[in-house]
């Protein structure tokens, strides 16, 4: 498995865990309160439960990991945003220091003017007169050619801010127009599906496909049903050969909270088991990248509807644009 992606086992495996659990405990009770069963196997069936209980909650805790590598990503966008409108506010403090030393400049080339005019009134003046005149246009031209230094850097800075603030505003329109036609393809080729429960969004340059959790899953179940399984393989064959997107599987329930023994134990596991599936249907089914997919489970806590239960179960494909090139621009 790439990195990146959850090492997990797959929808077979839980099932097979789940039935061998189910099974021993079965046979070793009957065995054992009968007396057909030593202690020794007893224990040996006692261990092989803790060892499928800790593989569950190392999953879980997988799950958290993914979700709090989401939470940065987000996190990540949204300072990159503010990096550039403090760079868009800088460039514009640069254009008014820039005028000022405009101005600036005039008014020494006034006062040269002026002082050159005097000195040649007082030519005839005496000579400690004169040497106070001289050094003083001396002066006034040193800081006249300090001024134009200064306006010669401040017009190159603002000119190299003036083109990487292009630069990023040319980035982030590609990025959202990439967004826009691959909204427009996936609402094309998810056609068939839109009114059982599909829905495709493009905002802030990320594209999301909303799947209803009934259109892939029997309830409480982690097994993807036929029509499911055509919606993503349509899904899959859209997207693989699209370039420079990573791809987050996320699985939502609703708030109704279950406990049981087996899995799914509770909407945490349900929620990362579905996420899964579904990632394991996309790359067995495309050219897809395994190292590009991230499963995560968001169980209950981001719901679409607080009032609307049948909104929140629903799985989320988000299409997120690769940032390397808006990076490397901030940190120049």
């Amino acid at each position: 498995m790439e990195k990146g992606v959850l090492n997990r086992p797959s929808v077979g495996d839980f099932h097979s865990m789940m039935f061998r659990q189910s099974t021993l405990w079965m046979v070793v009770t009957i065995l054992f309160v009968t007396g057909c069963v030593p202690m020794s196997q007893f224990a040996e069936v006692c261990d092989d439960r803790n060892s499928l209980e800790q593989d569950l909650e190392l999953l879980a805790k997988q799950a958290e990991t993914l979700q709090l590598a989401v939470a940065e990503k987000e996190g990540q966008a949204r300072e990159d945003r503010r990096r550039l409108s403090a760079l868009e506010a800088d460039t514009s403090r640069c254009g008014t220091a820039l005028r000022n030393c405009g101005a600036r400049n005039a008014e020494l080339e006034a006062l040269n003017a002026m002082l050159t005019d005097e000195l040649d009134r007082k030519r005839t003046s005496s000579g400690a007169e004169q040497a106070a005149l001289l050094s003083e246009l001396q002066r006034i031209r040193a800081d006249l050619q300090f001024q134009e230094d200064s306006l010669l850097s401040l017009e190159e800075n603002l000119r190299d801010r003036e083109a990487r603030v292009a630069e990023l505003s040319r980035l982030l329109e590609r990025q959202k127009s990439a967004g826009e036609a691959l909204k427009a393809k996936l609402s094309d080729a998810l056609f068939a599906f839109r009114d059982r429960g599909l829905e495709v969004e493009e905002r802030d340059g990320k594209v999301y496909v909303r799947l209803a959790s009934e259109l892939l899953f029997a309830s409480g179940s982690t097994a993807i049903d036929p029509d499911g399984r055509d919606a993503l393989i349509g899904l899959a064959k859209a997207i693989e050969g699209e370039t420079g997107f990573e791809i987050v599987v996320e699985g939502h329930t609703d708030d109704v909270a279950f406990s049981r023994p087996e899995s799914p134990r509770n909407n945490w596991e349900l929620s990362v088991l579905r996420s899964t599936a579904v990632v394991e249907v996309l790359t067995a089914n495309s050219a897809l990248q395994a190292g590009l997919l991230t499963a995560a489970g968001r169980s209950e806590y981001h719901p679409r509807d607080p009032e609307d239960r049948g909104r929140n179960r629903r799985i989320e494909v988000v299409l997120s644009p690769q940032l390397d090139g808006l990076y490397d621009l901030l940190e120049e």
